[in-house]
């Protein structure tokens, strides 16, 4: 009650107290939420921590690259010859086609061909349908929810045609809830790469056309796996150097040149990756942290702020105290008295 009644007494810097510790726990507050998204990007995948990307590093000429992308035979090759890799997917959208049904036509950005084992890498829920066999004929494809309303409405979309650029109908086989938004790609049709059999038989190494993800054993260090990538680069790539450029794979290493492949865990892909060919831009580590030390700054100023207008205060108050000692107040109860005006100015400001 007296912490009460002190702050009515003294509205103008109990309003000061409050306002300023307010702002300063909301600004920090939604920047460190901003921050928690940020860290939490692929996070949703049940298996995250165990799948990994396929980069590509190369130096050719003059040209250095650093690609996010890999060669069609390179999935089959890495389940093949390593057993450690339990399943690998490729990824791709080779542009941006016209669907069509009945009298709605739109041009559609994220439209994505994949193997049809994508759905045992990564974790999607299913609406309808069934992710075991949903991409496993040619020209069939899974939509999202979003999706499924934009084109059919009220319909209940499966076995439904959609047509792509008046050349080729897909079978809707699946409806999926729409990606997260915190994934670091993004799709909304995701077709049978069966379907383009020249571009998912190609078996040329040094084509690189799509995104490859591999899922490993659980607990396999994954650099374990990128030292054997040498050996993989000499037996599968290094013949296609030599028939293209006609020199040997040893020979192009001497005099400067490179090719190989590394490993991107799925959850540093967003923050930590800025290569060639990537799905959409990524954010920036650095930036994120920046953001965090940024809202504890704040947090801090807001505290010291706070304590240097109780501090300003305490000489006007001696008075205070003084009147209250000679009342039969003791040292505790005016400690607690201090306390909760304190802590009841604090949860004010929470609340605000």
């Amino acid at each position: 009650k007296i912490a009460l009644r002190n702050m009515r007494r003294q509205k103008g810097y109990a309003f000061i107290n409050i306002i300023g510790l307010a702002i300063g726990l909301a600004c920090c507050i939604l920047i460190l939420l901003y921050v928690r998204d940020e860290l939490s990007y692929d996070r949703f995948n049940e298996k995250a921590e165990r799948i990994y990307r396929v980069g590509l590093h190369g130096i050719i000429g003059t040209n250095e690259f650093n690609g996010a992308a890999s060669s069609a035979p390179m999935a089959a090759a890495l389940v093949q010859e390593y057993p450690e890799v339990v399943a690998a997917v490729r990824i791709n959208n080779f542009g941006f086609p016209v669907l069509r049904y009945g009298e709605k036509v739109f041009s559609e950005e994220r439209f994505f061909w994949a193997d049809s084992n994508f759905f045992d890498i990564f974790t999607v829920h299913f609406l309808q349908g069934n992710p075991k066999d949903a991409l496993n004929r040619p020209n069939t494809v899974v939509i999202t929810e979003s999706m499924a309303k934009k084109y059919f409405g009220d319909e209940n979309p499966m076995g439904k045609l959609l047509n792509a650029d008046r050349r080729r109908d897909y079978e809707v086989t699946g409806v999926i809830e729409d990606v997260p938004h915190n994934s670091h790609f993004h799709y909304d049709f995701l077709a049978s790469l069966i379907s383009y059999e020249q571009a998912a038989n190609n078996t040329i190494w040094l084509s690189n056309n799509f995104a490859t993800y591999l899922l490993l054993q659980e607990g396999y260090p994954p650099e374990r796996l990128e030292a054997k990538f040498e050996d993989l680069v000499r037996k599968y790539v290094g013949p296609q150097i030599q028939q293209a450029a006609g020199i040997s794979y040893d020979q192009m290493v001497s005099s400067g040149g490179a090719y190989g492949f590394f490993l991107q865990p799925l959850t540093d892909i967003h923050l930590y990756s800025d290569l060639e060919g990537e799905f959409e831009p990524n954010g920036d580590a650095g930036a994120v942290y920046g953001f965090a030390v940024i809202a504890l700054a704040i947090l801090l100023i807001a505290c010291i702020n706070f304590m240097n207008l109780a501090t300003a205060r305490s000489a006007r108050r001696a008075k205070e105290v003084g009147i209250r000692k000679t009342l039969g107040s003791n040292r505790g109860q005016l400690v607690l008295q201090f306390l909760a005006e304190t802590i009841f100015m604090s949860f004010i400001a929470i609340i605000l």
